[in-house]
């Protein structure tokens, strides 16, 4: 079964179409494997992707959640669509749509009924707000994650509404990880905070972080194999001696070239794998909010992003020795799910107020030939991390805190900058078929007024069409512990009977999904087709069997369209399991639009 899935929507436009030196070998060879099949499917998608767009017959709503206040920063009510001019690469685009909105602080309930599992919540409509913290451990070092908890318990017990849904998720190099969701009384998110442990061999940790945590210097290039060189050119004659030492020194040159080489390359190997897992956990964040209609805030307590980010063309820096093309598709499909989702991110730099200085615990900041470059070093990063987190917050509508000890106010400005808004709509150029990013401004008619929007999003052959991101979806939503929930389902268990695979039991299923009107292409007479696959896991996280499934495409009968148009549609399937406890993972893709919808289930076989 393939394994991926696309998103219906595109770039905010509702598309009517870990590693560190002790990990193992193995993982290594793993993720080696990724990143080759990333550059593969870059350069296979290379021409794809810079020709002109093609576009399907249906068209692309493009949806800006736009902040208006007054320079004390209080929302301005009361204004009207034609206040409102949207600029899209500099020129203006008709408002379709048009919305004022003022969110409610309300908790979101899972609806609850014997063997009934949903990913969709109650009271879950367009005044109902969200706000998820994600605390990134990829590229926090370990000395500031305590400092980032903190801040964030800090937060949560002084400033949280006890009735707003708040969701906090950690990002490891195993994963994201549910800490505690948005059906829960966010008391009791302050008590989980305390479980949340670090790794003291995070992938950012430089050589200087990991001294400070161990107490052991980094070897200090060929002074050592200089020291060592006294002694075996301590007897003979001066003639052999200086030759001897002249060639022990030609040898130290080339093997400490040797070994800078190779660390370079494994930088550049942990960069990606840092890019690849922190662009994956940006993605199963959007599908899990992708259900909710409106502006959704996102703040990322991290210690910077493993990427630097040109704000003119939003493409990645080259970093290092070589570009960082191949990770390109999965970071546009990023960007591509995040304004899908309509999330504002808010980057907040848990390293807080910087000094550039080397500390104490620092013996050798500076090499002897290259004075001041632990310092130029240390600034550089600084900037880089300041500017990959601005351009990030102001293409999707957030804000960026960094250089700062009151981490708290970013935490609170992310929950009240969702509280009321506008909801603006156009419809995507199609006259424009060039790829790329497109650049989006808004104006307010009115003056002394403060106006934040997201500023652009991507648009290429590979996001116009949802089939490109089929497997790569698929195989997103099996292994996440999130529901994603772009799709609205339920799943219920039905018969066991005996199966045919030998010491098995055959463990059947029904699974819904619930009528929407753009699970039909009207255009395409009424085409509907959609993926149902079935994954099942032990209870030790391996899977059980391969996953199980079925695409169901069609073009419906009156009768049969009017009966999808009322009760959605369902798939009734199998899955062959051995006796034991499971989770069994149900995810639904439309392939008409790339939305994904998936909840998992416990299953116990007798």
């Amino acid at each position: 079964m393939g394994t991926s899935v696309s998103c219906s929507w595109i770039g905010g436009r509702k598309c009517a179409r870990e590693m560190c030196v002790k990990k193992t070998l193995i993982a290594r060879v793993a993720v080696a494997v990724l990143c080759f099949s990333l550059g593969a499917f870059a350069k296979d998608k290379d021409k794809e992707n810079n020709s002109e767009i093609k576009f399907s017959a249906r068209t692309e709503l493009v949806l800006i959640p736009t902040l208006v206040t007054d320079k004390s920063g209080a929302h301005i009510i009361g204004l009207k669509k034609e206040d409102f001019t949207v600029l899209e690469n500099g020129s203006q685009r008709p408002i379709a749509t048009f919305e004022e909105i003022t969110s409610n602080p309300q908790h979101l309930l899972r609806p609850s009924k014997p063997n009934e599992f949903s990913n969709s919540m109650n009271g879950s409509g367009s005044k109902r707000r969200v706000t998820l913290i994600v605390l990134d451990f990829i590229n926090t070092p370990f000395m500031d994650q305590s400092y980032a908890r903190k801040e964030l318990l800090k937060y949560l017990s002084q400033s949280v509404d006890r009735r707003e849904p708040t969701g906090l998720y950690t990002l490891s190099r195993s994963g994201i990880h549910v800490i505690h969701d948005f059906t829960t009384d966010p008391g009791v998110l302050i008590a989980a905070l305390h479980k949340v442990n670090g790794d003291a061999s995070q992938l950012v940790d430089t050589p200087e972080n990991m001294e400070a945590l161990t107490g052991t210097a980094s070897p200090q290039g060929s002074a050592g194999l200089d020291a060592g060189t006294a002694g075996m050119t301590g007897g003979g004659s001066p003639g052999s001696a200086a030759a001897m030492a002249n060639q022990v020194q030609q040898e130290a040159t080339r093997l400490q070239t040797m070994i800078e080489d190779q660390a370079l390359n494994f930088q550049s190997f942990e960069q990606r794998l840092a890019i690849t897992l922190t662009l994956q956990g940006m993605q199963q964040v959007a599908q899990t909010l992708a259900g909710f209609p409106g502006r959704k805030s996102l703040i990322w307590a991290s210690g910077g992003f493993p990427f630097s980010v040109s704000d003119n063309t939003m493409q990645l820096a080259p970093a290092g020795r070589d570009s960082l093309a191949d990770v390109l598709p999965l970071y546009e499909h990023t960007w591509q799910l995040l304004n899908d989702a309509q999330i504002a991110l808010y980057p907040v730099d848990v390293k807080g107020l910087q000094s550039n200085s080397p500390g104490a615990s620092i013996r050798m900041p500076n090499a002897l030939n290259r004075p001041g470059a632990y310092l130029r070093g240390a600034s550089w990063r600084q900037m880089d991390t300041e500017a990959t987190f601005q351009t990030f917050a102001g293409n999707t509508g957030g804000r960026a805190y960094f250089n700062s000890n009151d981490l708290v106010k970013g935490f609170r400005d992310a929950v009240h900058d969702s509280a009321e808004y506008y909801m603006l709509g156009y419809y995507l150029d199609r006259s424009n078929t060039k790829p790329g990013w497109r650049k989006l401004a808004v104006k307010v008619k009115r003056e002394h007024v403060d106006v934040r929007a997201r500023r652009g999003f991507f648009v290429t052959n590979a996001t116009v069409n949802p089939e490109t991101s089929r497997d790569s979806d698929i195989a997103s939503a099996l292994k996440s512990p999130l529901d994603y929930t772009a799709l609205s389902l339920v799943a219920r268990w039905d018969t066991v009977e005996t199966s045919k695979e030998a010491g098995k039991k055959g463990v059947r299923y029904i699974v819904n999904v619930a009528p929407d009107s753009d699970l039909i292409d009207a255009i395409d007479d009424n085409h509907v087709s959609l993926d149902f696959v079935a994954a099942a896991t032990t209870a030790t996280g391996l899977q059980a069997d391969r996953p199980v499934g079925k695409r169901i495409d069609l073009h419906p009968t009156p009768e049969l369209l009017a009966a999808i148009r009322q009760k959605g549609v369902g798939y009734r399937g199998v899955i062959d399991l051995a006796p034991g406890e499971y989770t069994v993972r149900f995810v639904v893709r439309d392939n008409l639009t790339g939305r994904v919808g998936s909840v998992a289930a416990p299953l116990k076989v007798e």
